[in-house]
């Protein structure tokens, strides 16, 4: 656990998302919880060596990544409202998928035997901002990524907890995106200044690692439009795969998960060009009302 501001940690080296926790004068804050259940465990024992409550666990998206954790904490969960609708719908065939993940490693796959789905208690939709002791917290949406995407900014630090809106060295998974929401959502960011970005995955970074995501996601739209205009099938732009692979690194023995990643964007994209070309319905209607955050500067006046 790495102390990035005064009372701010993250955690890099769990499976999964990144883990945060934030410090108050009334208690501590959790961002998201691994999703293997002992490193889990673990992270909820590190929790508890720097604070003695735990107020809320927020969690940023309403992926496996993000949420798995949840049951280690006593503390409500907050997150987006489209999270809890997600996960609300998650049964048991949910938590056997995850294990199926973990189909070489029969050792984890025993550790989701008591895995339990905990669902958000409060939820909110556009901005939500919560003071305790002297320190602001400022709950926000943000979208692209997913409709559930939310971000938690700490202004007297001026550091963003951004969830997947912004991913470090690795490719952004595109399955459930608004692209086009994702790049103005980029934009916006582009024009904060602040001090440091906590991405969904990666190492904390600044606002120069904006630029590699902006470019994988406008070539992957740039790919798979020139394949639908060319009368291309969902299915024969999947060539689109191999050429993208290479735009981020990944762990050896992964290519294989990340080329599945990559053809879930392909598909996303593919029926984003549809709709834009008149000719289906999106799958996901995004809250349009709150898609846009608050300038930073507006949320501190």
């Amino acid at each position: 656990m790495e102390e990035i501001a005064r009372g701010v940690y993250v955690s890099f080296e769990y499976e999964g998302a990144n883990c945060g926790l934030i410090e108050t004068d009334e208690g501590a804050i959790v961002v998201d919880t691994p999703i293997i259940p002992e490193e889990a465990k673990e992270w909820a024992a590190r929790v508890a060596e720097k604070t003695d409550r735990v107020l809320y666990v927020f969690n940023t998206d309403h992926h496996r990544a993000h949420i798995l954790g949840n049951q280690y904490f006593d503390a409500p969960v907050l997150a987006h409202e489209y999270a809890w609708k997600e996960m609300a719908g998650y049964k048991d065939t949910f938590i056997e998928r995850t294990k199926n993940l973990y189909k070489k490693q029969p050792d984890i796959q025993k550790q989701f035997s008591e895995t339990v789905i905990v669902k958000p208690e409060l939820t909110f939709t556009g901005y939500m901002l919560m003071t305790k002791g002297h320190r602001k917290l400022h709950f926000m949406y943000l979208g692209g990524h997913t409709p559930a995407t939310s971000g938690l900014y700490i202004p007297d630090v001026n550091i963003l907890f951004a969830g997947d809106l912004v991913v470090v060295d690795e490719h952004p998974a595109l399955g459930q995106c608004d692209s086009k929401e994702w790049l103005k959502q980029l934009d916006w960011l582009q024009e904060q200044k602040l001090n440091a970005i906590v991405p969904g995955h990666g190492s904390v970074c600044n606002i120069e690692a904006i630029e590699p995501m902006r470019c994988y996601i406008r070539t992957m739209r740039a790919r798979v439009r020139s394949q639908y205009k060319q009368g291309r099938t969902k299915a024969e732009s999947a060539v689109v795969i191999s050429q993208m692979i290479d735009m981020f690194p990944y762990k050896p023995g992964r290519k294989s998960i990340i080329e599945k990643r990559i053809r879930a964007g392909v598909s996303r994209i593919y029926d984003e060009m549809k709709v834009f070309y008149g000719v289906a319905e999106p799958k996901t209607r995004y809250p349009r009302s709150t898609m846009r955050p608050k300038p930073l500067k507006s949320l501190l006046a």
